[in-house]
């Protein structure tokens, strides 16, 4: 009977220990989303119908633009124009992230709405190189980010001034809500 006993009182202790530590788990993740949020009002600028943030030149910068633009389009753009938006935005955001870190420097994306056109740039510290589309290596992977732009986007360029600045646009007609 003692050692039933004593076996229901380690399970006791043992939930009451693992509540403990989920309680104090759940607390953790809350500031963790109280901290991103504060990160992401610090990273964001938003005047009008123009949004702008650093993003930090890394392997996350693709998923941190992705996120920028959910935030910043949802209920903006039809949904099909963000996905792709997003799509695109990784996809120079990536381009980026490889010519900056040769450069040491850091990323900006600038998107803005205006007379139902969706405009999206991405700048880099990046001087150097090509920026055009090139044939997809189905070997080694590379060479789909701009063909996917070419495709999707109804108009996109590179304006080159000491840094990189590749943009495109969505056509009007699809971008208006």
């Amino acid at each position: 009977m003692r050692s039933e006993e004593a076996g229901a009182d380690l399970l006791l202790q043992r939930c009451h220990d693992q509540e403990t530590a989920i309680a104090r788990l759940m607390i953790e993740a809350q500031e963790l989303r109280d901290e991103n949020a504060r990160l992401l009002r610090r990273l964001e600028l938003v005047t009008g119908d123009r949004m702008e943030a650093v993003l930090p030149a890394g392997a996350a910068a693709p998923a941190t633009a992705r996120a920028a633009l959910t935030r910043w389009l949802t209920g903006r753009v039809p949904l099909g124009v963000l996905e792709d938006a997003r799509l695109l935005a990784s996809e120079l955001v990536t381009n980026g992230v490889q010519h900056a870190a040769s450069s040491n420097g850091g990323l900006r994306i600038a998107v803005q709405v205006a007379r139902g056109a969706l405009r999206v740039e991405v700048r880099d510290a990046g001087a150097d190189g090509t920026v055009a589309p090139r044939a997809p290596d189905r070997v080694d992977g590379g060479g789909f980010g701009l063909q996917l732009v070419d495709r999707l986007a109804t108009r996109w360029g590179v304006h080159r001034s000491g840094d990189t600045r590749v943009w495109f646009e969505m056509d009007p007609a699809r971008a208006t809500v």
